[in-house]
């Protein structure tokens, strides 16, 4: 399980809420405290950098190999490994992918594609259809119209099943089935919670029904579960989102542990391929908790503040932000800093971290004085990742590893006839 993107500040920020919210801890925290479950911390470089992309960090998990950044299972050197799934196939173990990013994102891809650019997302598409996974539920829908769903899946072969709508895919009928499931449920990434509507299954229903489907294969499953969104949210220095998309993620690993309580042939993973923008509640005493209560009441995505936005006259857009910014959020920004918004739309310098001095990272400064929770930036950091395992083969997990290890964990784990690496 990948919360895509996760700062450890991520994490906290979701518990804290879960306490204030719901009287309890997250369910990731709350696993700490049970008996055989293990913590460790991963480094992540990639092979071309101390900041890696998704590609190269779940690459590591996919084929035990550090790759450079946007590439996918194969190495500096040019050879391609065999992503994890080739080898669970072999092995006779069904496999699957479940993400809120589109299927074909970099992440779900580190455990079936081999590609030299991330961005090559239609040849990704192609090798997902290839390599016959048993299910993928996600995003991207845009990739897989009827001429290549008509090559990999030509008349007289066994079609797929394909859901494009919460409810096509929650009366599916749990158990063994002999097509491919193809759960596509928009054209580009699922919207963010805050944005989704009825027709939006969640991640933890997306997890259940996937669980459901390879649960009944005699040879056990391979299954990588991601909130791809959490990243695109610290990308976009949201707070609302960010908390909404981890607390869904968290959900999801509620769903993972009602599945294995009374089991003890599975194996858990908790993890993120890398941190993102280092977010935190950054107050002190009441006031704190004062602004960060505030994000309760987020309902819509800084992304969709300004997908809202029709008109590029700068007094119209001025305005447009103060009114769409207090519908999504509850908070009036002045018209100074819609101004600084606006200034930043036309490449104007209005933040001094030039990284930052984009139109979502201003809004998202603005906000922290409101919301509390305040961003180091939109990018990618070197911080080591939390890591919780439990299940068969996570007793012997050290207290700090590299990411690649992670690859033999399960590879051990799953029985595979793969060497060492």
């Amino acid at each position: 399980m990948v919360s895509d993107g996760m700062s450890a500040g991520t994490l906290t920020l979701a518990d804290l809420m879960r306490r204030r919210r719901d009287g309890r801890g997250s369910h990731w925290m709350e696993l700490w405290n049970k008996p055989g479950v293990v913590r460790s911390s991963a480094f992540t470089a990639s092979a071309d950098s101390p900041v890696t992309d998704s590609a190269a960090g779940g690459s590591a998990w996919g084929c035990g190999q550090h790759v450079n950044n946007e590439v996918l299972n194969i190495t500096p050197d040019g050879v391609h490994h065999a992503p994890i799934f080739a080898s669970a196939q072999k092995a006779g173990k069904a496999t699957g992918v479940v993400t809120t990013a589109r299927v074909t994102h970099a992440t779900p891809a580190s455990f079936y594609a081999n590609i030299s650019n991330r961005a090559l997302e239609q040849d990704i598409a192609n090798q997902l259809l290839a390599c016959k996974l048993d299910l993928a539920l996600g995003g991207g829908a845009k990739y897989f119209q009827p001429p290549v769903l008509d090559a990999a899946f030509p008349q007289g072969a066994q079609q797929p099943v394909i859901a494009r709508t919460r409810a096509q895919l929650l009366t599916l009928p749990p158990g063994s089935r002999a097509s491919p499931l193809l759960g596509l449920f928009d054209k580009e990434h699922v919207p963010y919670v805050l944005d989704a509507t009825d027709e939006t299954p969640s991640l933890a229903e997306m997890t259940r029904v996937a669980l459901g489907q390879l649960s009944t294969r005699p040879n056990g499953f391979v299954l990588q579960i991601e909130g791809g969104r959490v990243d695109h949210a610290a990308h976009n220095n949201d707070a609302g989102s960010l908390l909404a998309e981890q607390l869904a993620f968290d959900d999801a690993i509620g769903t993972v542990v009602e599945f294995t309580k009374d089991r003890d042939d599975t194996l858990v993973i908790l993890t993120s391929d890398h941190g993102n923008a280092n977010p935190g509640l950054t107050f002190y005493g009441q006031g704190a908790l004062d602004r960060f209560d505030r994000l309760r009441h987020v309902k819509h995505s800084t992304e969709w503040i300004f997908g809202t936005i029709k008109t590029k006259a700068v007094e119209s857009v001025s305005r447009q932000l103060i009114d769409r910014t207090l519908e999504a959020t509850g908070i009036t920004i002045a018209q100074a800093e819609a101004d600084m918004i606006v200034g930043s739309l036309g490449g104007k310098r209005v933040h001094p971290f030039a990284a930052s001095n984009s139109p979502v990272c201003v809004l998202g400064a603005i906000l922290a004085d409101s919301l509390g929770v305040a961003f180091l930036s939109p990018n990618h950091t070197s911080d080591l990742v939390e890591v919780t395992a439990f299940g068969p083969g996570s007793a012997g997990l050290p207290p700090v590893i590299d990411n690649v290890e992670l690859w033999s964990v399960m590879a051990r784990a799953l029985g595979l006839d793969v060497a060492p690496r």
